[in-house]
């Protein structure tokens, strides 16, 4: 069940949780709530993981309409999902709204991207010279 391709996320995921537990009290000094920003963290991990699979999927497919269709749904799904857990997060947090958690989740979300489109490259040469 465990691919080799999702060490790297996985890496980026334990890395980012134990800077937060560790830069907690740092954190909570400079006005950043830690806890969602772990949650943030494990909400982009899991979404990168799914992501990830549908784009690794696209890419084993034969034709080019099948890993199009793979490779915008799993662009798709990051996207709207953040997305949604965003917008859900400010509506239910009203005036408690933490700005600065909320951007460190935005860049989160861009180191995440990053990496899968890294693995997803690597996967994708590596095909190609087989």
């Amino acid at each position: 069940m465990f691919n080799k391709s999702l060490l790297p996320l996985v890496a980026i995921f334990l890395i980012v949780g134990a800077l937060i537990l560790v830069f907690r009290n740092f954190l909570e000094q400079h006005g950043c709530d830690w806890q969602v920003l772990s949650a943030g963290n494990l909400f982009i991990y899991f979404v990168t993981v799914v992501s990830m699979h549908l784009l690794t999927k696209g890419l084993n497919a034969e034709r080019t309409q099948v890993f199009l269709r793979n490779a915008y749904g799993g662009i798709m799904v990051k996207l709207f999902a953040c997305a949604g857990a965003a917008f859900i997060y400010i509506l239910v947090s009203g005036k408690n709204l933490n700005k600065p958690a909320l951007f460190a989740c935005m860049g989160l979300y861009l180191v995440y991207t990053f990496v899968e489109l890294s693995v997803v490259i690597k996967q994708s040469n590596a095909k190609k010279n087989v």
